[in-house]
């Protein structure tokens, strides 16, 4: 279990990519799932670097490993079994635990922005960068390499009028003197105000008190000194130091539990003590890696031996450098690009990963034709498509019994009981996350979707969940995971989980059966009526999306973004459109926007305009599809074209390829009387369905028209 993706553990999971140790999987857990290398942070303030280009993904490096990623936050240990406390989820268990998740500011006030951790700093400095005047006064409290940097990178992006001041009680203490002697005259130079041989006693309001009795106005004040460790590692019973720093040996193992290890700026080094700096997280890396699997694997431990001297390089602001060694210093634009090259150097590393492949098996040549592709999608992209679903559905034996009010064709069937209509149906896939909490509430949702569409409520839920082979342990751990995200999602809508099954299998995949109770009117596929507006409420690309993932092509900003869409629920979808009398509706899931569309068209007798460029995508898809990425579901799926018209686009379009992409939890598409789809609209987006959009129009002569 890796907790935090500092500059150690990216250093682990790529290792582990390299070279897979048999046995064991590994678990990263971050708040961040982009995290940023802290060399390279004055650059950006400066101007010089984009974001993308000082953060180090952990999305695909996670699995390019074949880690599992939880994007989450630690607040707490159960050390005694083996258990890590999150914030917003159950608790993880862990065999072999790694702790290189940064430091905390100490002492800074509510009117203060810390520069650590600097995931939280970044848009609070866009912020100050968008907002800041001339005749504005910043304060810097901290002296060190990381202080005089941030304000030269801070006086290169700032107008000149904004003043910039650097509090601290001894300027770069440890560097020699010429390094001190020429930082202190650039500072000066560039108009940073010196305020050396002070401490701050307190920020109250707009006003930051010194110790020797000064008081300066500020209107943002920048905290870069003065860490602690969080509280949750001396809380949960690690030895640590005063400051709450974990205590490790020379191994980088706890003193009080040899199962779990720290690096970077929340561990200390006992008896090699040095300053909380990055350079020795990222010295840490190798060791740290090569001993988690000596551990493992019940070798002897290696030692890390931390440098006394190390080369500094500390950049202006203006395009150059300072390096600085022991009593070795010199400076110039040499230097920035020697720097430049070495930040660089250590980012591209864990972002230029080789392409993951899955070997195909050796057929000989008469079988190639009909093999599949070996990469396959999990989710909705892992139906079987329409075509073969279709011609087995009509070989079966016809089913004809009186009860069956609805049976196969709509999105839940409905059976009539003495007390009412039962609406029942199942739903399941294989998982599309490595999270098996998130993937449970995803299929929560999305099982839950078809008795949306029916307009009805649920009322009970089975399981069927199949888990992988693994130590009896992680078996029972992943099972509870899964049940634990579909049971809160359940119950989140008032349906009890009543029964289920379990089984071992290749992979994790979980099937729900929900069954409901209908409230009229029931909503189904055969309610359009010619002039109705059909209103989509959440975006597509799900499939496509997860598609890149499962080839490491997805960021993980892009990511967040599809996982929030998915882990929505339709039911507040639906209240609205009941308010604004929904005539019929359907989920849109594994058969694409066109596919689920073409069953309500035949069921109701009626054509269909679609405006293509109405239609909500999620940020990234038509980019990821244009890049070739596809479920693979995806060919399957675009033989639904063949029932349209299009004007103004052709069947080989992005766009319009998308209209067929296989969603896992995807929106509501409902039929709204016209008078009451632009209401209906702006009530579903103030309900928080942003991206909710009328796509097209109910026709009367058949017609399936797109139309750019």
């Amino acid at each position: 279990m890796l907790v935090g993706g500092g500059h150690s553990h990216v250093q682990v999971l790529k290792s582990f990519g390299m070279k897979p140790l048999p046995g064991v999987r590994v678990t990263v857990v971050s708040r961040e799932l982009n995290t940023p290398y802290s060399g390279m942070l004055p650059g950006f303030v400066a101007g010089f670097y984009p974001w993308r280009d000082i953060h180090i993904d952990l999305g695909p490096l996670a699995n390019f490993a074949g880690a599992r990623l939880i994007s989450s936050e630690v607040v707490g240990l159960n050390l005694d079994e083996h258990r890590i406390k999150l914030l917003d989820r159950p608790d993880l268990r862990y065999d072999v635990l790694s702790i290189n998740s940064g430091a905390v500011p100490v002492g800074v006030g509510d009117n203060v922005i810390p520069v650590k951790p600097i995931g939280r700093f970044l848009p609070q400095w866009e912020q100050v960068k968008r907002d800041a005047r001339s005749g504005d006064q910043i304060v810097i409290v901290g002296g060190g390499a990381g202080g005089v940097e941030l304000a030269l990178a801070m006086r290169q992006a700032l107008p000149t009028g904004v003043k910039i001041s650097l509090i601290t009680d001894r300027l770069l203490v440890g560097y020699n003197r010429r390094v001190v002697g020429y930082l202190s005259r650039v500072l000066i130079s560039r108009g940073v105000h010196l305020h050396v041989g002070a401490s701050v006693e307190s920020v109250e309001g707009a006003v930051v008190h010194t110790s020797d009795g000064r008081s300066l106005p500020a209107d943002y004040v920048f905290w870069v000194t003065g860490v602690q460790a969080p509280a949750w590692p001396r809380e949960g019973g690690l030895a640590t130091q005063i400051e709450g720093f974990i205590e490790v040996d020379r191994t980088l193992t706890s003193l009080s539990h040899p199962e779990v290890f720290a690096t970077g700026d929340i561990a200390a080094l006992v008896d090699q003590p040095r300053p909380k700096s990055g350079v020795f997280a990222v010295r840490e890396g190798p060791v740290l890696a090569d001993n988690l699997r000596r551990r493992l694997t019940g070798r002897p431990l290696r030692e890390f031996r931390a440098q006394k001297r190390f080369l500094s390089l500390i950049g202006t602001g203006d395009g150059r450098a300072v390096a600085s060694k022991g009593p070795l210093s010199a400076w110039g634009r040499w230097a920035w690009r020697w720097k430049d090259r070495i930040d660089r150097k250590f980012v591209e590393r864990f972002s230029t990963l080789p392409e993951m492949k899955v070997d195909a098996p050796l057929l000989a040549p008469v079988l190639q034709a009909d093999a599949p592709d070996t990469m396959r999608c999990g989710g909705c992209g892992a139906k079987l498509g329409a075509d073969p679903l279709r011609r087995v559905l009509a070989r079966l034996p016809d089913q004809k019994f009186q009860h069956v009010r609805l049976g196969i064709g709509d999105d839940a069937a409905v059976l009539e009981h003495r007390n009412g209509n039962l609406v029942l149906t199942v739903d399941g896939f294989r998982s599309l996350v490595s999270d098996p909490y998130l993937f449970g509430r995803i299929s929560a949702h999305h099982s839950l979707n078809d008795i949306f569409a029916m307009g009805a409520r649920g009322t009970g839920a089975l399981a069927l969940a199949t888990v992988p082979l693994m130590a009896e342990s992680m078996m029972e751990e992943e099972l509870y995971q899964l049940l634990k995200g579909v049971v809160d999602v359940l119950n989140a809508h008032d349906v009890p989980l009543v029964g289920g099954h379990s089984a071992e299998g290749a992979e994790l995949s979980l099937g729900l059966t929900i069954t409901g109770e209908v409230e009229q009117p029931m909503l189904t596929k055969a309610g359009l009526l010619p002039g109705d507006l059909l209103l989509l409420c959440k975006p597509l690309g799900t499939g496509v999306m997860f598609a890149a993932n499962m080839r490491g092509r997805l960021t993980s900003d892009l990511l967040e973004d599809v996982v929030a869409s998915m882990d929505r629920s339709n039911a507040s979808a639906l209240k609205v459109l009941r308010k604004h009398q929904v005539r019929g509706a359907t989920d849109i899931s594994g058969f694409g926007l066109l596919g689920h569309l073409a069953e309500m068209l035949r069921a109701g007798g009626v054509g269909v305009s679609i405006r293509l460029h109405d239609v909500p995508l999620l940020a990234g898809a038509m980019e990821l599809m244009e890049a070739g990425n596809a479920s693979s579901l995806q060919d399957n799926n675009e033989r639904a074209l063949g029932e349209f018209e299009f004007v103004g686009c052709s069947p080989g379009d992005t766009t319009v390829r998308l209209l067929v992409d296989p969603q896992t939890s995807g929106g509501l598409l409902a039929a709204i009387p016209s008078a009451e789809a632009e209401a209906c609209l702006l009530e579903l987006r103030s309900a928080g369905y942003d991206a909710a959009a009328i796509i097209g129009r109910v026709e009367e002569d058949g017609s399936k028209i797109i139309q750019a």
